[in-house]
């Protein structure tokens, strides 16, 4: 188990998470019944930053008590029970192959012409986020740009069953500049033992 969390600068922009690896088809079909609807996270801090191409469900929940951080914002780290209707379902076991605890997660369902603008979301010594594509195209694109990069990174993330670190404490973006969606799950996760 990791004991010093590293910061945001000492982490890649983006990484392979090697020991995880999917059936995407499998958790395509746990999302059949895909509805938008967003947290209180992505609705306090969201808005600013999304078009209205850009879709989210939650799939995990508050568990335990909220608390809150000494800004006043929800701490996200609370969202850490899996919704009822993902329980004993693929999802589950996909968020058993981490070692460290899933807190946030939701599906991620980028319409052709969705973006979200480059911000930061938090340092990694509090939180990571691993991605896991689903569906996409050639034109979804994630970019990432640490304060020593003069210009981002940008990768086309594949839906090929693989999940990646992406750097939260870094400017970073997306897009769909496709025809088709884009449609990832996007896990939060409270430690580094996975990097």
């Amino acid at each position: 188990m990791t004991t010093t969390l590293k910061r945001r600068h000492e982490l890649p922009n983006f990484k392979k998470i090697e020991h995880v690896q999917v059936d995407v088809d499998r958790l395509l079909k746990c999302f059949e019944n895909f509805h938008h609807e967003q947290d209180s996270i992505s609705e306090a801090f969201g808005s600013p930053y999304l078009n209205d191409k850009y879709k989210q469900t939650p799939v995990t929940g508050v568990k335990g008590e909220l608390t809150y951080l000494s800004n006043g914002n929800e701490d996200e780290r609370c969202y850490g029970e899996i919704l009822p209707e993902y329980k004993g379902t693929y999802v589950e076991e996909v968020i058993g192959m981490f070692k460290s605890p899933i807190t946030r997660s939701r599906l991620i369902v980028k319409e052709p012409g969705a973006m979200i603008l480059p911000h930061i979301d938090y340092d990694t010594n509090y939180s990571i986020r691993v991605y896991i594509p689903l569906k996409t195209n050639p034109w979804a694109m994630t970019a990432v740009k640490s304060k020593t990069d003069e210009i981002p990174e940008v990768r086309h993330l594949k839906a090929d069953g693989s999940a990646w670190f992406v750097n939260p404490g870094c400017l970073h973006s997306a897009w769909n500049a496709g025809g088709t969606d884009d449609i990832r799950l996007i896990l939060c996760i409270n430690g580094q033992d996975d990097l």
